[in-house]
């Protein structure tokens, strides 16, 4: 299957709820969000090993190749609680706003992934 644009996949990971939070009623699993980075990166030829850490929190271990040295990149997939009240726009629908992509994760972390996956397409062909 193609690869999503990179905006495609700004607006796929952000659409995906998946706040962590220690009051039950608000916390989110982020099983979601690991299902597309899987999904995409399997499709790029990547193993993929998805963990369940504790009920509803999920790891996702993603590799290719083997051998000696190698590179890790580590991130967490989960978002903070918010209000939709304080957002000028839905806080889970990717928006452009004076030429920039806003949601929520979109700077931390979720846009991080997008934008590795994006940067890293060319060196896997």
């Amino acid at each position: 299957m193609p690869l999503p644009s990179l905006k495609d996949q700004f607006a796929a990971l952000i659409a995906a709820p998946s706040v962590s939070c220690t009051q039950p009623a608000l916390d989110q699993s982020n099983r979601a969000v690991i299902d597309l980075l899987a999904g995409w990166l399997g499709d790029l030829g990547f193993n993929c090993e998805i963990q369940e850490i504790t009920p509803g929190k999920f790891n996702l271990l993603a590799s290719r190749g083997s051998g000696p040295g190698g590179l890790v990149l580590a991130g967490h997939s989960d978002t903070v609680p918010y209000d939709p009240q304080l957002w000028s726009s839905d806080p889970l629908k990717l928006t452009e706003v004076d030429g920039r992509w806003v949601g929520l994760g979109s700077c931390d972390m979720k846009g991080f992934f997008a934008l590795v996956i994006e940067a890293g397409t060319p060196l896997l062909e």
